[in-house]
């Protein structure tokens, strides 16, 4: 009993954390794929439990710095920018296709946060998508573990007398 209604509580907070994530991406226009959202697993088992997600939830609050890219870095943007609907136009008097376009324009914005980081890093500006709402979910998880301890040493209290 004690272990099933603390799987229940903590099942109930991580699935509000995911969904709460969920809602501030899409608030703050983070969503561009779903990729990352869909990356939010809730796992519980045996009085704990693990909220899984993509490590791109890190540069989704403060940015990314610059440094080392991953080998298909150019890649990630052009996925990037098809998802957020953004194109690309060849310079003046240059005919290539938009394949190649897109390409050099994905070219040019990695190299750019390789050398420079993310705006959202450059500007040390902050977009709060998950550390608010973990911290109050968390809040809240604690108050309904200690009532469900309560209840439990309350029920054995009982019990014995």
């Amino acid at each position: 009993m004690i272990m099933a209604d603390t799987n229940e509580i903590l099942r109930e907070h991580l699935n509000n954390i995911k969904t709460k994530i969920a809602e501030r991406m899409a608030m703050n226009k983070r969503n561009a794929s779903g990729r990352t959202v869909a990356s939010l697993k809730v796992e519980v088992g045996d009085g704990h439990a693990i909220l899984w997600g993509s490590k791109a939830f890190l540069a989704m609050e403060r940015g990314r710095g610059p440094g080392a890219v991953p080998m298909n870095f150019v890649e990630i943007i052009m996925a990037w920018a098809q998802a957020k609907g953004i194109s690309a136009k060849a310079k003046y008097g240059q005919n290539a296709n938009q394949e190649s376009v897109m390409r050099s324009f994905a070219g040019a914005v990695a190299f750019n946060i390789m050398k420079k980081g993310t705006k959202l890093h450059r500007t040390k500006q902050y977009d709060d998508i998950f550390t608010t709402v973990l911290n109050e979910e968390l809040d809240k998880m604690s108050e309904a573990m200690a009532i469900n301890l309560l209840d439990q040493v309350s029920t054995i209290n009982d019990s014995t007398q």
